[in-house]
């Protein structure tokens, strides 16, 4: 594609643009290493809240991508050091993922399942895709949030795409949460908030008018791409058939890409 030659840098999503579950998308490695070989750099920026960088580094490793590690940026990771940050070994229960409570405990954070402990000191309660999810761990939260710790949802995607079609996200626990509670989360990590973006493009030393951002998601990825005033690249094999949230053909201006295509593949001739 023309656009592919007018930008020094791509913004890749992860879950339904570069695989499916554990299955790459075919080509993929193929197209990463031609970008290389142009001279592009290349970003890894995933909404991801079930896997950690290390559990994402291990699947580009086995899947035949080779990508560094200062190029992957997860909003699993970001999430908890956004927390150490603001409150160093605060007590932190975690509604998520094994990855996602492994990113709590690497970044010094007092990590705790609310299905197992009482949560009358929970300074926060982070919410990710919770495969485990049950009514206890949902009222541990509930009792934590009352009593005065705060939400942070590592996104709000309401649904993730698999091998087999879609599962609820953490966005569908985050709205679980924030219906019970009355409010909603007091920070959202991942896209379409910018910080993801802006830790890529700070690392890469490329400004947002330089780089296209490619993803599977209007809402989360276009959405923060069009805010930075990137390009943006909305391709068919993950969350999107195309359409508008709606079911219509007209996107939003901020949901709308710039380019369509059905799969990274077609990012190269």
């Amino acid at each position: 594609m023309r656009f592919v030659d007018e930008v020094k840098g791509f913004l890749f999503d992860l879950d339904g643009v570069l695989w499916l579950g554990d299955q790459p998308i075919p080509g993929v490695a193929e197209v990463l290493r031609r970008l290389r070989a142009a001279d592009k750099k290349l970003m890894f920026v995933s909404n991801t809240s079930s896997r950690s960088k290390a559990k994402c580094l291990e699947v580009f490793e086995r899947m035949g991508m080779a990508v560094q590690p200062d190029e992957v940026f997860v909003a699993s990771e970001c999430a908890a050091r956004y927390i150490a940050a603001k409150r160093p070994g605060a007590v932190t229960y975690v509604l998520g993922s094994p990855g996602l409570f492994d990113e709590a405990v690497r970044a010094g954070l007092d990590a705790r399942d609310p299905s197992t402990r009482q949560p009358d000191r929970a300074d926060f309660v982070l919410v990710g895709k919770d495969n485990d999810l049950t009514f206890t761990r949902l009222t541990c939260a509930l009792r934590a949030l009352k009593a005065g710790a705060e939400f942070i949802a590592v996104n709000c995607d309401p649904t993730v795409p698999v091998a087999d079609g879609l599962e609820p996200g953490a966005g569908a626990v985050a709205a679980a949460i924030s219906v019970m509670v009355g409010r909603d989360p007091d920070v959202v990590v991942g896209k379409p908030g910018t910080l993801l973006l802006e830790m890529a493009l700070k690392s890469s030393g490329l400004s947002a008018s330089e780089c296209a951002i490619v993803g599977d998601t209007p809402e989360s990825d276009i959405a923060a791409g069009n805010a930075l005033g990137m390009r943006t690249v909305l391709v068919l094999t993950g969350n999107s058939d195309g359409n508008s949230p709606d079911g219509s053909c007209e996107f939003p201006d901020a949901l709308k890409p710039d380019h369509i295509i059905e799969s990274v593949l077609d990012l190269m001739p």
